[in-house]
């Protein structure tokens, strides 16, 4: 892993109160099947990020890893465009079956969703290179 690849700990959603925080007080971004719930103003001053990716979505562990650690590099190379909200991702029936390209496209649309509703940089988003 290359320095300052992780996902820092403070930039992760850990605890079960502030995913339910996050899924009563956001709102919902849904690109099919993939989709997110942004709570506004965190009042960290930096964007965080929660991953519920359900069996019923995709029945693999192999698809839920492939698609958790999609998510976690596409926000690793977004968050400092982000504003500071909570972001939940969530799956729905069909996830295991979207490619990676698929995936990174959705997770754009969701990044430049979030930065219209809640503010951040106008700069390009960036998308991971690697396969």
């Amino acid at each position: 892993m290359h320095e300052g690849a992780a996902l820092q700990r403070a930039v992760r959603i850990r605890q079960p109160a502030d995913f339910k925080q996050a899924f009563a007080q956001g709102f919902r971004i849904t690109r099919a099947p993939l989709a997110a719930v942004c709570r506004p103003d965190n009042g960290l001053g930096h964007p965080r990020l929660g991953l519920a990716i359900a069996r019923k979505a995709a029945p693999r562990a192999v698809d839920r890893n492939r698609i958790k650690r999609l998510i976690r590099e596409h926000f690793r190379h977004n968050q400092r465009r982000l504003p500071a909200v909570d972001l939940v991702f969530y799956g729905m029936a069909g996830l295991a079956d979207a490619d990676n390209q698929r995936l990174r496209a959705l997770l754009a649309e969701i990044w430049l969703k979030v930065i219209d509703r809640c503010g951040g940089s106008s700069q390009q988003l960036s998308a991971p290179t690697s396969a």
